[in-house]
């Protein structure tokens, strides 16, 4: 339990820190103001200097998705939003953007038809809260468990500490699911990785080099599963059809 406090007091310390560094960057304001002047190409290189100083912002992600988008660069825009989404998955309006840019590619995979609706209901409860909240939550759900143990031990009134027994078991309840939602949105985090076509087009090669045979060819703004890395080679795999290697190059890793 101890180890977990700590995790959490970490986790708090680190994403403050995230928030200060983003402040900093003086890129974003510069950006906005290009952006505003129509200047698209500015705004991107100014918000890209953020980027690649290591400012990791759903809102800048999303601005810079609009700039390529506007400036004619499919791919990137896509990359970006799907950027986005992933630190804030239930933004209604980067939803909409990246469903508009999608709809733009020219490639399309048919998907299953949607789940049982008793899990598409638990995954939009697992995504109505950012991993952020939920870790703040997981804070609070375990000072108030403290507390209540604490106010047990020093209450002599039977019915008073069977209410903080019960309310006890309520807070370890929610804080088991609260956490076991968060454990899983970090283990996404560090295992799932998206790529994205942000070249004109990517070949899809047999093996990982360039002289071996082209399977497919996917255009720009495409979206696939990456499953490993392998050189200057990513392998692929897209749907149920579509399995190969793309190389980095060509393509956008959200990880």
């Amino acid at each position: 339990m101890k180890k977990m406090i700590w995790i959490l007091v970490a986790a708090v310390a680190m994403m403050s820190s995230a928030a200060f560094a983003n402040e900093s960057c003086a890129g974003v304001a510069a950006g906005e103001k290009a952006y505003n002047e129509k200047d698209y190409e500015r705004a991107i290189d100014e918000w890209r200097t953020c980027v690649d100083n290591g400012m990791e912002d759903p809102d800048l992600y999303y601005n810079l998705g609009n700039a390529y988008f506007r400036n004619g660069k499919l791919g990137f825009a896509v990359y970006y939003y799907k950027s986005a989404l992933r630190l804030r998955p239930n933004d209604p309006d980067i939803q909409h953007n990246l469903g508009f840019a999608t709809a733009m590619t020219k490639d399309k995979v048919e998907e299953d038809e949607e789940e049982n609706p008793l899990l598409s209901g638990l995954f939009k409860i697992h995504h109505a809260l950012s991993l952020k909240v939920q870790l703040f939550i997981l804070l609070g759900l375990f000072w108030c468990f403290v507390i209540f143990a604490i106010a047990r031990r020093l209450t002599g009134n039977e019915k008073t500490r069977n209410i903080l027994v019960g309310s006890s078991f309520i807070l370890v309840f929610a804080f088991c699911i609260t956490g076991a939602s968060a454990g899983y949105k970090i283990f996404i985090a560090e295992t799932e990785a998206i790529g994205v076509v942000t070249a004109a087009d990517a070949d899809v090669t047999s093996a990982p080099d360039h002289k071996s045979q082209t399977l497919n060819t996917l255009s720009e703004g495409t979206s696939f599963e990456v499953l490993s890395e392998q050189g200057q080679f990513l392998e692929i795999k897209l749907g149920d059809r579509i399995k190969g290697f793309v190389h980095k190059k060509d393509v956008g890793v959200i990880k």
